[in-house]
């Protein structure tokens, strides 16, 4: 069985949370899911929501179009207006059922799940996010109404694009002081270095007694994680800002 323990640290690091989920939700500590209900409202076009229960010639129309994914950042200027544009959707999705979502630029280091969330408010989250992809990856792009407020964003782009209308939104300006994903894993690094050396260890497992212990320590898992308890992960974890409870 997977040792949920281990899986904190390097699932902490993913930046965007939504990210890392879909191996944190077999994890535990600060990351999780509990059940939330479908998506309440449909996409008809650039950000416009409809009634579920509209037209049925209609939503069979918008059902067929596809949208596109990719896990490339998007680099020109109207791919980036149209993200931040889909960002949008999803904060009003989300806002709809009652959770908070940061419109982010994920080419910017953004992270759109706010932070400082206890650990139900974030199983709340991601399950308003992800809907029933949340526990079935399989689900498919076509069926967007089964994917959350992701699938309530993905769909409007498609009908945005369909219309010949794409969505659109400000791109957000860098911020000078934040970290890169290269400069936070490094700051993780040095901390999990400098708390494993206190306790006479190395960040590597060399099969030392007491190593794991020093490194994941024996955390509650669930609404019992505390990562004061998690060992260096969990303090590296949490002085870089990535356990959501800070």
């Amino acid at each position: 069985m997977m040792d949920v323990r281990r899986l904190a640290a390097p699932l902490a690091m993913g930046g965007l949370l939504v990210c890392a989920a879909a191996v944190a939700l077999t994890a535990a500590g600060a990351f999780g899911i509990r059940l939330f209900e479908p998506p309440p409202a449909d996409v008809a076009g650039a950000g416009e929501t409809v009634d579920s229960g509209g037209d049925e010639a209609s939503a069979s129309t918008v059902d067929a179009l596809t949208t596109e994914t990719s896990d490339s950042e998007p680099l020109s200027i109207e791919d980036r207006s149209e993200y931040m544009g889909r960002e949008q959707v999803i904060a009003e999705c989300m806002a709809e059922k009652g959770v908070e979502y940061l419109p982010a630029a994920p080419w910017l280091n953004q992270d759109a799940q706010p932070r400082g969330l206890s650990f139900e408010q974030s199983i709340m989250w991601l399950n308003a996010f992800y809907g029933e992809a949340r526990e079935d990856w399989s689900v498919p792009a076509s069926e967007w109404k089964r994917r959350g407020c992701l699938g309530v964003g993905e769909h409007a782009v498609a009908v945005a694009r369909a219309a010949g209308t794409p969505l659109s939104a400000p791109i957000p300006e860098p911020d000078p002081n934040a970290m890169t994903e290269a400069e936070e894993l490094t700051a993780f690094n040095e901390a999990i270095e400098s708390c494993m050396a206190e306790k006479g260890f190395g960040a590597v497992d060399d099969g030392t007694e007491g190593w794991w212990d020093a490194m994941y320590g024996d955390a509650g898992t669930g609404a019992a994680y505390r990562w004061e308890d998690a060992g260096c992960s969990g303090y590296a974890t949490h002085v870089t800002g990535n356990d959501n409870m800070h």
